[in-house]
């Protein structure tokens, strides 16, 4: 018998975490910079470098774009983490872009031993738009991760199928994970812990314990975040949005007094995240500081995402789904009539979605346009992410892992008998 399973969140990171007929273009983007393989190319977040032979070098160009219309001044550029990495060429230090105008870095990667555990961040800025960071890493091919909310694991696949890897057993009901360059990161929202083990598996570690029902996490180079729904003492006013230094100790909550917060995203400047009770989109400098609210009167917002300057979100009951600018604005409807929308993700041209009860994956354009279904019949669709090449996705009461190239396609199983297969994210 099929479990149905609702009102838990998931964000992609990527994706965590971002749609049918546009109906207006709302405000512009606040300004961003952005990371792609090539012009007109997809905004990227990570890129892998193969398994590279010991000693050989292996060079990659990155080109550096900006939302801004008016251009950057005095960009800066900096490449942080293993030394096997090195910038051969900076074409962006101090260079001025905007919207019409790019750079480009060349990044050398020279391993000692073959897909070595090599990562770095490659970061732009220049003060005055929000950074951009790129996760730099070895691998013969990315993986893709999820939990399984009633089976209680965490695990991983190869971006294209292959053997399963379980990473962690024994979860008191997982709901949502994250990953980087290392770890891998999750909520137990059962079990009150925020936890990470090593991509290939390892010694488990609870980073934050006697927490309320955690139930999205997000990661950036620096921190790993989380909200708390609290499931249990349903008048509670003060449930907060967290922080945590990935390798330091000690909670800072950074929000409090929310209205059961569901979801979370991060960028380079902002923590955001949705209150499914209270219908509010939100946002708060990292490390704290005053909480803006971005939109108001939302029909139980139960995902969000952000990118190039815009936070999408998706309204679970009302069907819907909308953006607004990072700075605040008119918020935009890109779909509606939507059943019920779980989840939402975001790359450099497209939002991306999965209806649970609709059983369809679904694309729009950013800046709006007809809504593409990239998947229909699928059972209970929870939760989506994207890399450069192909849309991911969990199917909660099938119990299985799916993926389709961007664009559409034929849709490909990465993994089956994964009992409630929830929150899913892609990376190294």
């Amino acid at each position: 018998m099929k479990r149905t399973r609702w009102g838990l969140v998931v964000v992609a990171v990527a994706v965590v975490v971002l749609v049918v007929p546009a109906v207006g273009q709302g405000n512009a983007d606040s300004a961003s910079l952005t990371w792609s393989r090539s012009l007109g190319g997809p905004t990227i977040t990570s890129s892998g470098f193969g398994a590279v032979k010991a000693g050989l070098r292996v060079e990659r160009w990155f080109r550096l774009g900006s939302s801004s219309p008016m251009k950057s001044e005095g960009l800066a550029i900096k490449l942080t983490g293993s030394s096997a990495f090195s910038i051969r060429w900076d074409r962006c230090a101090r260079k001025n872009i905007g919207e019409a105008l790019s750079c480009w870095v060349l990044v050398g990667y020279t391993p000692s031993k073959v897909c070595a555990s090599d990562s770095a961040t490659l970061r732009a800025s220049d003060g005055d738009v929000a950074p951009a960071s790129l996760n730099l890493y070895c691998s013969g091919a990315g993986h893709v991760y999820w939990v399984t909310s009633y089976g209680g694991t965490v695990n991983r696949v190869r971006v294209g199928g292959g053997g399963v890897t379980t990473l962690a057993h024994s979860q008191n009901d997982p709901v949502s994970v994250a990953v980087d360059g290392t770890h891998v990161y999750w909520a137990n929202a059962g079990g009150g812990r925020v936890n990470e083990v090593p991509l290939s598996g390892g010694s488990l570690t609870s980073l934050a314990i006697g927490q309320s029902f955690p139930s999205s996490v997000a990661v950036d180079g620096a921190h790993v975040y989380w909200v708390n729904r609290d499931m249990v003492n349903f008048d509670m006013a003060d449930r907060p949005v967290n922080e945590l230094p990935l390798r330091g100790s000690g909670v800072n909550t950074v929000a409090t007094s929310q209205s059961e917060p569901v979801s979370v995203a991060v960028d380079g400047s902002h923590i955001y995240w949705v209150n499914y009770k209270g219908g509010t989109v939100n946002e708060v400098p990292l490390g704290g500081g005053n909480v803006t609210t971005l939109a108001t009167g939302q029909n139980h917002p139960i995902s969000v995402a952000v990118a190039s300057g815009r936070v999408y979100w998706v309204n679970y009951l009302g069907g819907t789904v909308r953006w607004v600018p990072r700075t605040g604005g008119s918020v935009t409807t890109l779909a509606t009539g939507q059943s019920e929308p779980m989840s939402v993700a975001v790359d450099g041209t497209h939002v991306y979605w999965v209806n649970f009860r609709g059983g369809t994956v679904n694309e729009v354009t950013r800046g709006g346009s007809a809504v593409t279904a990239l998947a229909s019949g699928q059972s209970g669709p929870s939760s989506v992410a994207v890399d450069g090449t192909h849309v991911y996705w969990t199917n909660f009461n099938a119990g299985t892992v799916a993926e389709v190239p961007v664009g559409g396609g034929s849709v490909t199983t990465l993994a089956s008998g994964q009992e409630g297969a929830y929150s899913v994210a892609v990376g190294r």
